[in-house]
């Protein structure tokens, strides 16, 4: 579709019956070409259903309307049902040597199921294999049969460059909610580079058109029917608040799992805060991503990058957000050199480190709990996933106390997070040493801890002598 004319349909749409005479052919080249362009993509959308088996308590009501009977030590009885999701796919290949079609969708959408099901039709319906999966961006990639498909290569959606993309282009959704196939919604794209903390590595496109549960997996279409993002979220009880992944990021997901089997990816291995204005006002810096945590035996520690440092740019290009570096350092294979300007004791120096191959499970890394002696606290930083689950931002899991302690006799326990200390947020152990050396070398007999408990926040002070 050309821009002009939509701009010019819309246009007129506003003007009403003083331009009836010029809006009718233009609005109907308009409905024509948004037609033409639903035609082309709707067959490349498909339905997928993956059925998962849950674990559900069997009912032991003796009597209706009392509680489940219950015998003390003895679990309650479990039978297993199955639960099925919905969800859609996008064709984006055809393999003419194993006469299949390879399917993008959401990673949420098949989860762990191993019976996924997919309809290229209204009377074609087979079960696909699981290629792989990737949970950080939640992605997978499956592959069905295409036996019996009339013109397979028709169905291939065309996918085109998100880099393009800009705000209040206009975009379209097709996909399945709520089970209802192949539905169309338009918009415009409201933004760009959200983060909703559903995944590791998001960046995604914000659309007003409209995405239901169903949508999860589909395209989102510009309007030259090139697939621009892979619709993944909505605002629950929102309007208009739809969420699509880039679909140069799920480009690259796919050739990983296509060439690897799953996703390989550069690693430093650091825990990375943005540059807030409150940093950038004492630090003297308005960019950059500071360095909170450097993981034990990463590449990180090992070419000498080091907490407080201030990664300023990485291969001489600025670093605006600490996606920048996350995304660069994903997508740079494992050996590669990537060139790091550095803030150290507000000096800039420059670092060489050659990243490594990310670990399968990177949540317990640099985990390790330590114990601080002088107050019988036994700690260690929340890794990514704890800190989603708790909904903190970085702060120390304290996890053990030993009886008879200063700490102890505070009140502090295990399970408590401990956010602050006199007002100073904490994400390491270095740093709360630090803290508590500073206190004890200003003779302080108390520090003054933010502790999280169970979701809420209060302060114990801890005597320091």
């Amino acid at each position: 579709m050309k821009k002009s004319v939509f701009f010019v349909a819309l246009a007129l749409s506003v003007l009403g019956s003083t331009a009836n005479v010029v809006a009718g052919p233009v609005l109907e080249q308009f409905q024509k070409e948004v037609e033409q362009i639903v035609d082309k993509v709707s067959p490349s959308v498909v339905t997928i259903y993956a059925t998962q088996i849950v674990k559900t308590p069997l009912n032991t009501q003796l009597f209706p309307g009392f509680p489940p009977f219950m015998m003390p030590g003895i679990p309650t009885p479990e039978i297993p049902e199955k639960e099925k999701d919905l969800g859609s796919g996008i064709i984006i290949k055809y393999i003419q040597s194993r006469n299949a079609f390879i399917i993008l969708t959401n990673n949420h959408v098949v989860g762990n199921s191993k019976d996924v099901m997919v309809k290229l039709s209204r009377t074609i319906e087979r079960k696909a294999k699981v290629l792989g999966r990737d949970p950080k961006t939640d992605l997978a990639v499956l592959e069905v049969s295409a036996e019996g498909i009339e013109n397979p290569e028709s169905r291939v959606a065309t996918l085109g460059n998100s880099s393009h993309v800009r705000i209040g282009q206009l975009v379209i959704a097709i996909g399945n909610p709520y089970g209802f196939s192949r539905t169309v919604t338009m918009g415009v794209v409201s933004a760009l580079n959200r983060r909703l903390g559903l995944s590791q590595y998001e960046d995604y496109i914000q659309t007003d058109a409209a995405i239901n549960p169903g949508n999860s997996g589909g395209p989102l279409i510009n309007i030259e029917g090139k697939v621009i993002g892979i619709n993944t979220a909505m605002v629950k009880g929102g309007q208009g608040l739809g969420f699509a992944i880039p679909i140069n990021l799920a480009k690259w997901v796919y050739h990983q799992i296509m060439e690897h089997g799953k996703v390989i990816r550069g690693w430093l291995g650091v825990s990375i805060q943005q540059i807030t204005p409150e940093m950038a006002s004492s630090l003297g810096v308005n960019h950059g991503a500071i360095v909170a945590q450097v993981f034990p035996g990463s590449p990180a520690q090992k070419y000498g990058l080091k907490v407080g440092d201030i990664i300023v740019s990485v291969d001489g290009k600025p670093l605006e957000s600490i996606d920048e570096l996350q995304f660069k350092t994903m997508e740079s294979p494992p050996g590669t050199v990537l060139t790091l300007g550095v803030i150290r004791n507000h000096k800039l120096i420059t670092l060489k480190v050659k990243t490594a191959k990310m670990p399968s499970n990177t949540s317990n890394i640099g985990s390790v709990a330590t114990e601080t002696k002088d107050l019988g606290l036994i700690v260690r930083p929340l890794n990514p996933q704890e800190q989603r689950r708790y909904e903190v931002k970085g702060g120390l899991l304290v996890e053990d106390v030993l009886m008879g302690s200063p700490a102890y006799d505070a009140g502090i326990r295990a399970g408590d997070i401990i956010l602050s200390i006199n007002l100073h947020r904490v994400y390491t152990k270095a740093q709360m040493n630090d803290i508590l050396e500073r206190l004890i070398a200003e003779h302080k007999d108390t520090a003054t801890f933010l502790v999280d408990r169970n979701g809420q926040n209060i302060f114990v002070t801890v005597k320091l002598k």
